[in-house]
């Protein structure tokens, strides 16, 4: 006899007189199973990431509101809580109405006109020489997602309409795989579209769908590409020029998982002049999510920093984001900026700064501040101007307070002044000068 041992068990097997086929089920049916167990072992889960779903029974849609945001509250657990935003629009004059309901609705829930699970149910009635009157459905994610599907019902035909759905991601950059689950579908697939075969097809052969059935869905399934958003555009194909009232059921068994994301990358960042010699800040970044806004901040002394403008991220996270931010100001000799990111919690975090000089859009007033480090109680300025034009001179310390802010009438040539020092405490102090278009800083020290 033969003894094999396997977690504590015996399998006792015949000699070689006995079927020798037993023999070989009991050695396939332990490397099977030692094969299974190395997988576990060596790739764990299937999936590393967790699967989200819309659960249609859990969510309230106010009839005919056209915009809606979702929060998946079984997506709480991870770092960044995934929301969704679907809406539904048509530049095609017309009511998104029909069957008795007022779309976009729930449907399944108190009617069911589309599929056998809950969904969002959108009927449009186009007026009469619309056409094919498309209708715009997008899905909106607050952060990537993978793996993602779900299933559009009712695609189908009847007397004077066909329908017609195209799907694609990311604004056209991905694709899914639309499947048929049924055998006797109303509906044909190429590629991205979707088009109502009419005809005979159908349970009731008569190229429609009735709710309830699956002949007129088509599962959409995208793989591990990273999706920011889902647009459905969906419209009528015959040539008639006053269709019925058509409608669709979206999003039913909708799922995905939560993508394993990585920070966001500034690629460039750079500031450029305009024709009128006002700075615009460019940048492009890629694997945006979660943020807020950009600001730009300005500063004359490359320590102290404001505001100057801001702009809200675009979250896109597997597309490049480019920003051109003007900022209308006047220059300074030695102009520094800064990029920081604000997320969506509050967060701010510094990018990168970058200090550009002011000489090629203007030609500067020759400036001389003396003595410097100054001990007296006064500082001189001699200012040599092309023209005669006042000047604005401020005193700013180290903290970007504004001390003292006085007005010259500058004469053509060379101009000489004092400014009075001895209230100011040691210390560093900035002292600008506005000539027209013109700013120019000069840093002085007073002494004890």
């Amino acid at each position: 006899m033969i003894h094999i041992m396997k977690n504590n068990n015996m399998f006792i097997l015949p000699d070689s007189k006995v079927d020798i086929y037993t023999f070989r089920l009991v050695v396939t049916y332990i490397a099977i199973w030692l094969l299974v167990l190395a997988s576990v072992l060596v790739f764990g889960q299937n999936s590393p990431n967790p699967v989200y779903k819309l659960d249609w029974s859990q969510q309230e849609w106010t009839d005919g509101q056209p915009y809606q945001i979702f929060s998946l509250d079984d997506s709480a657990g991870i770092a960044f809580p995934v929301h969704m935003g679907i809406e539904v629009y048509t530049r095609s004059k017309g009511s998104f109405s029909g069957y008795g309901e007022t779309t976009p609705y729930i449907d399944g829930r108190n009617v069911q006109n589309f599929g056998y699970e809950q969904n969002l149910g959108v009927i449009f009635d186009p007026e009469e020489g619309e056409g094919n009157s498309p209708v715009t459905i997008k899905l909106i994610f607050s952060q990537p997602v993978q793996y993602l599907s779900f299933t559009i019902s009712d695609i189908d035909a009847a007397e004077d309409r066909i329908d017609s759905v195209i799907v694609f991601g990311n604004a056209k950059n991905v694709f899914p795989r639309l499947s048929i689950p049924s055998e006797e579908s109303t509906v044909k697939v190429t590629g991205r579209n979707a088009v109502a075969k009419g005809g005979t097809s159908g349970s009731f052969h008569t190229g429609s769908s009735f709710g309830g059935e699956a002949t007129g869905d088509i599962i959409v399934t995208f793989g591990p590409e990273y999706i920011d958003s889902v647009t459905i555009i969906y419209s009528e194909v015959s040539k008639s020029s006053d269709p019925q009232a058509r409608g669709i059921g979206l999003f039913a068994g909708l799922r995905f998982e939560a993508a394993d994301l990585q920070p966001m990358r500034l690629l460039n960042f750079g500031i450029v002049m305009d024709e009128n010699c006002q700075p615009v800040v460019r940048w492009s970044s890629e694997q945006e999510f979660g943020l807020e806004e950009y600001v730009v901040e300005y500063s004359y002394d490359g320590f102290n920093f404001f505001p100057a403008a801001s702009i809200k991220a675009k979250n896109q996270y597997s597309s490049i984001s480019e920003y051109d931010l003007p900022l209308h100001r006047g220059l300074n000799t030695n102009n520094h900026f800064r990029l920081l990111k604000t997320d969506q919690e509050g967060n701010t975090n510094l990018l990168t700064a970058q200090t550009i000089s002011g000489s090629e859009c203007y030609h500067f007033s020759s400036i001389n501040v003396y003595p410097n480090p100054s001990s007296g109680n006064y500082v001189f300025i001699e200012i040599e101007a092309t023209e005669q034009k006042p000047t604005d001179i401020a005193i700013i310390d180290q903290y970007g307070e504004l001390l003292v802010q006085t007005r010259y009438e500058l004469k053509r040539g060379l101009n000489r002044f004092k400014l009075e020092s001895r209230h100011l405490v040691p210390g560093l102090y900035n002292l600008r000068f506005a000539i027209g278009q013109e700013l120019i800083t000069k840093q002085v020290s007073i002494l004890p």
